[in-house]
């Protein structure tokens, strides 16, 4: 053998030299990559649809109080609380349990199973006669969050290549934001037990999109599948890629941390420091208000005095907040996690200041003119104070909406999608789906504290003291992206 043959051999490791892509091959494998990451992030449409009900199902129901069957069904405000935060009671024996489902029966099918429950929550609420078939029928829906969120999520993050695992991570929040938009929608048309027969047509139709989607290949080669994975990741990489060193490099890394007891991976300090960043990171995007103004969208409208109707702007925001999610898919890939995170939370913390200014000066007037009624001798403040309050409404009505509207768009290009994408990222493909599930539990007690003290809490710090909270969070969460996140752009899963 010659020298150079030689010298060739051994930097190829005594294989042939993989051919190199052509650009049309490369986009129409994208292509591909992008639709199966679309067909799967459906399932989030459908848990969007859950999580956004209350905002139609609410107003609905404080002015019409029936149900299907035209009878009488009255909620206390405790009660209308509870219908957005009591999926965090289902949430946590769901992400528990699909984890362990996700691990043992692979994504694929777990993601199929999540018709089963989605039925029997959507049936119930849209029959329900009373609030404790709707409290019962929501807490089913925390168990589909839950699921959804564990299943899902695994199963998208581990499709896309590298470059642009990123992009591809933002398509299930791009498909929460028109789940939103379409929930919003809906109340526009539909009673609030008619919803319900929408939400169970969208799951029906992801279930009918995965028969045709392929299992994860991480999954099936940390199983030993290792043919079925190759085949797979062939189609998914292309012929210019390594599929039997990514292969490889998957099982070496998997290999101790899957024979280990959960436990003893908890041990860790690795682990428990990647943990502990996505729990803090979950705080920071409940308590920053984002979970918040996802289900009391109209509600906070309402109580803002918009002249606006409260489900159009409603719309609209949710509309603004599905364009930064797409603009996020070139954000994410492109400037990283961390700026992303940084420059989301920014422009929140302004938003939320401004926002709390507005409260604090219109309930500033409204308490003087309630001052002013109450003594006899003020007639002409009174009169005075409510023609000034009036042309004040009327002036800075638009507030609030150009709030919440640059406040969501900011919240899509970092903080509403980066914790979920990180979430995937930073564990093991062994163990994902358990330290995903885990972190989600925890996320989903954070997420019922922060959405059952919302009324609480406003009562208690005013809806001023409320917002400039939520912008304290914000600057927080800025503190400890710089101090503590891990940048994860162009780094393989292991």
């Amino acid at each position: 053998m010659a020298p150079g043959e030689a010298a060739s051999e051994a930097l190829t490791g005594g294989q042939d030299v993989l051919p190199e892509e052509p650009a049309g091959d490369r986009r129409r494998r994208l292509v591909m990559q992008v639709a199966m990451v679309s067909g799967a992030s459906v399932a989030h449409l459908g848990l969007a649809v859950v999580a956004a009900w209350p905002n139609p199902a609410v107003p609905d129901l404080q002015r019409h109080n029936t149900t299907i069957y035209d009878t009488a069904i009255t909620l206390t405000s405790w009660q209308l609380d509870m219908l957005g935060s009591i999926l965090a009671v289902g949430n946590l024996p769901g992400t528990w349990f699909w984890g362990w489902l996700v691990a043992t029966i692979g994504r694929k099918k777990s993601m199929m199973l999540l018709l089963v429950p989605y039925t029997l929550a959507w049936l119930l609420l849209a029959l329900a006669v009373n609030p404790t078939m709707m409290l019962a029928a929501r807490v089913v829906h925390g168990i589909c969050v839950g699921a959804t969120f564990v299943s899902a999520s695994t199963y998208i993050i581990e499709l896309p290549d590298t470059a642009i695992r990123g992009a591809l991570a933002t398509i299930p929040s791009i498909a929460l934001s028109l789940g939103y938009t379409l929930t919003a929608a809906l109340g526009l048309v539909l009673r609030w037990f008619e919803i319900a027969f929408v939400g169970l047509a969208v799951i029906a139709l992801h279930t009918t999109i995965m028969v045709f989607l392929p299992e994860s290949p991480s999954f099936l080669a940390i199983k030993g599948q290792r043919i079925k994975a190759k085949k797979i990741l062939l189609k998914l990489r292309g012929p210019s890629a390594n599929v039997d060193e990514e292969l490889q490099n998957l099982c070496d890394e998997n290999k101790d941390t899957e024979k280990e007891p959960f436990i003893k991976v908890l041990q860790d300090s690795y682990i428990l420091k990647s943990l502990g960043i996505v729990i803090t990171l979950f705080f920071v995007q409940n308590f920053c208000g984002l979970m918040v103004f996802y289900v009391n969208m109209t509600r906070i409208f309402l109580e803002a005095g918009s002249t606006l109707s409260e489900h159009v702007a409603s719309i609209l925001v949710f509309l603004v907040q599905a364009a930064g999610t797409v603009l996020a898919c070139i954000y994410l890939d492109r400037f990283g996690r961390r700026a992303c995170m940084v420059a989301s939370l920014a422009v929140m913390t302004l938003c939320l200041l401004v926002m709390g200014t507005y409260h604090h000066f219109k309930d500033a007037v409204e308490t003087g003119i309630d001052s002013a009624t109450a003594n006899t001798t003020m007639l002409v403040a009174e009169d005075i104070m409510e023609n000034w309050s009036a042309t004040t409404t009327s002036s800075f009505s638009w507030v609030p909406l150009a709030c919440l509207m640059l406040y969501m768009f900011a919240s899509s290009c970092g903080v509403g999608p980066v914790p979920s994408l990180l979430n995937a990222e930073y564990f093991p493909t062994a163990v994902r789906a358990q330290l995903s599930g885990l972190c989600m539990v925890v996320g989903s007690v954070i997420n019922f504290a922060a959405l059952q003290l919302f009324t609480p809490m406003q009562v208690a710090l005013t809806s001023a003291g409320l917002y400039w909270f939520y912008a304290a969070v914000s600057v927080g969460g800025i503190v400890f992206t710089f101090a503590c996140v891990r940048e994860t752009k162009g780094r393989a899963l292991g």
